[in-house]
This record gives C-alpha cells, sequence and structure tokens, in this order.
C-alpha cells in the first residue's frame, strides 16, 4: 500500500490533466507545479492572440500613407514575426503589390532591415535607430508616445538613413487573460508579464490585464536571465510562452508551461503543455497539482497508519493481555483491503472538475 500510494495518484492526475487538454509529461512537474509562487507570462501570442492588426500609420514630410505601408511591408516580407504578418495583410488589403527585397536581415529585439532598388530600409525600434544613428525629432517621439501610451507596438520606417513614418499594430488581448490574472492574485501567486515592447507600450497593456509586475524591453535571449533573478530571490518559478525565443526561459524556469499552438520547440521544452490553449488551464495545472499532492498525503497516511496498527498487532503485542492473536488470513485481508483502499481513494479523483474561466474581451 505505501509503495501504491503515490504512483496510483500520480497516474490518475496526469490522466486527469490529459483528459482536459492538459498535458503534464512527468510527476514531477506535477508535484513541483503545487509549489509555484510566481507566473511569468510572455505578451505575444501567450496573453494576447498573436494576431496583430495594423491600426495606424504617421506620415513625415512629403511620404504617403500607402509608401509609409509599401517599405514596411517590403522590410517585413522575408520574416515571420506575428508584426510582420500583420503589416503584409494591410498591404494585401490596400491591393498593394509587394516584391521581394535584398539583404534582408533581421535584428534581435530591434526590428529587420532589408534593400530595394538601392533603398537601405530599416523598420522597428528606437533602439535600432539609435544603432544606426539616425535621429529621432521631438515631433517624431511625440507621435511615439501617443502610440505607445494606448498600448500599441510603434515601429519607425527609415528610408535611406531619413524616418519617412511610423506604422502601430494592435493586438488582441485573449479572452480569459483578465480574468485568470484576477484570479491568479486570489492565489497569491505574483503576475509578470515579460516582453520585448518598450517600458510604455508594455504598461499599457499590463494594465488593461490588471498586471502591476513587468519586465520590458527584454531582448530574447534575456529572459532566462530575468528568470534566474528571480528564482536567485528564493521564487518558485513558472513561464509561459509560446515561440521559439521563449524556450531557453520555458528550460530555465521551475515549470515552463508551453502554449499548445506554439513552436515545436517551445512545446518540446515545455514540462506542461497547454492543448486548448486556454491560459485559465494554467490555473487548472496548479490546482490539479495540489489536488493530486493532497491524494498522495491521503493515500500514505491511511497506509501507514494502518500498518502501525497491524504489524503489532499481528506481532502479538495484545497475547500477554487478552490472548489475541491475529489470524494469517485475517491479516492477509487486510494487507489486501489497504490496497484497495490507496487505489479507490486514487480512481476518486476522476470525479475531480476543471473550472472554466469568465472570458472578456478587450482589444488593446
Amino acid at each position: 500500500a505505501l509503495g501504491m500510494a503515490t504512483p496510483t495518484a500520480i497516474l490518475v492526475g496526469t490522466g486527469k490533466g490529459a483528459e482536459n487538454g492538459i498535458l503534464i509529461k512527468s510527476g514531477e512537474a506535477l508535484e513541483r507545479a503545487k509549489k509555484i509562487n510566481t507566473i511569468i507570462f510572455d505578451k505575444t501570442g501567450t496573453l494576447t492572440k498573436g494576431k496583430p492588426e495594423v491600426t495606424d500609420i504617421v506620415t513625415l514630410g512629403k511620404t504617403s500613407e500607402r509608401d509609409v505601408l509599401f517599405y514596411s511591408a517590403l522590410a517585413e516580407k522575408g520574416s515571420e514575426h506575428p508584426l510582420a504578418e500583420a503589416i503584409l495583410n494591410k498591404a494585401k488589403e490596400k491591393k498593394i503589390s509587394v516584391p521581394h527585397a535584398g539583404k534582408f536581415r533581421a535584428i534581435s529585439g530591434k526590428g529587420v532591415s532589408a534593400s530595394y532598388r538601392n533603398k537601405n530600409i530599416l523598420l522597428g525600434n528606437r533602439a535600432l535607430m539609435n544603432a544606426e544613428r539616425i535621429r529621432i525629432t521631438d515631433e517624431i517621439e511625440s507621435s511615439l508616445a501617443s502610440l505607445e501610451n494606448r498600448g500599441k507596438t510603434a515601429m519607425l520606417v527609415a528610408v535611406n538613413r531619413k524616418i519617412a513614418g511610423i506604422i502601430a499594430v494592435a493586438d488582441t488581448l485573449k479572452d480569459e487573460a483578465v480574468d485568470v490574472v484576477e484570479k491568479l492574485g486570489k492565489m497569491n501567486i505574483d503576475v509578470i508579464m515579460i516582453t520585448g515592447d518598450n517600458e510604455r507600450t508594455a504598461r499599457a497593456v499590463a494594465s488593461n490585464l490588471g498586471i502591476d509586475n513587468v519586465l520590458a524591453a527584454v531582448l530574447p535571449g534575456k529572459k532566462s536571465a530575468e528568470i534566474k533573478k528571480l528564482q536567485r530571490s528564493g521564487k518558485v518559478v513558472a513561464m509561459v510562452g509560446d515561440g521559439i525565443n521563449d524556450a531557453p526561459a520555458l528550460a530555465q524556469a521551475d515549470i515552463g508551461i508551453a502554449i499548445g499552438s506554439g513552436t515545436d520547440v517551445a512545446l518540446e521544452t515545455g514540462q506542461i503543455v497547454l492543448i486548448k490553449n486556454n491560459l485559465n488551464d494554467v490555473i487548472n495545472a496548479i490546482k490539479l497539482s495540489k489536488y493530486t499532492m493532497r491524494k498522495i498525503k491521503q493515500n500514505l497516511f491511511w497506509a501507514f497508519i494502518y500498518n502501525v496498527a497491524g504489524i503489532p498487532v499481528a506481532a502479538g503485542i495484545l497475547y500477554p493481555y487478552s490472548g489475541l492473536l491475529l489470524s494469517p488470513i485475517i491479516a492477509a485481508g487486510a494487507m489486501a483491503f489497504s490496497s484497495i483502499f490507496v487505489v479507490g481513494n486514487s480512481a476518486l479523483m476522476k470525479r475531480y472538475k476543471m473550472e472554466q474561466s469568465q472570458l472578456r474581451r478587450h482589444h488593446i
């Protein structure tokens, strides 16, 4: 019975998770999820639907909106980022033909560059323009700030080292995101949002979600370093992400939780995979872990007490006082019953119900 107490509960617990779209890859992951006190959510594709749309095109000088969109789409044609898809979809909507540009280069955490007909095109954030020593005027900075304060990702478009305009993209928060953040707070779990967006945009998005703690302007390769800092301060950290650049962070976290719609690398790295892409399953995974550990403790307690009481009686501790000896037949039956109790108690876990999230639609 003691030997069966843990594996039977873990077997039923992981099975219950799989039945509800939560793939828990090991008993260790199931056990560790109970201890989580800090959860870091990646923004794009995790807290948001990962399907951003172009919302604003700001022109500068004699450049038209069509030109800004054309150059942006030209630069992004070789990229697989969700923001690139949004820009290319907008160009398609406007019936703008976008040829393939040459010398495409993705600059991690900053943007992209490409060339077309002797024109060098840059599309990205302030860091990219600063790195290329392209001046950002007060007028441009004011336009950027206005867009970012509304939670939009604003990108600068530069042609031949001169800023031609700004293109802004906004994503939609997942319907269940606000409710999940609220519930995690009630469970005394710290929620942190991590993103490559600048501080202003990140704070605006986090405000819509009810998240106070934000790690902004974090380059893809630095996410795991941020998790290490939290772990060194004594936090038990879970990372929730979906992209290739989330994989190192998922591996570094005490528990890596991958979104089912994410990349193969993220799914392979995560110890828990949310097949249904529903953030509410983060809460369900933690609660299932706590419930399973409670069942394991029940199994161990009763199996232990049962044997503590039964073995001395079987050994004759009561014989000098009452002449009572335990019949081998009764002992065999009692032994079988203790195993049946452990298995039965674990089987009761099948009646466990996962909770559903309240859906709230938000746009950012």
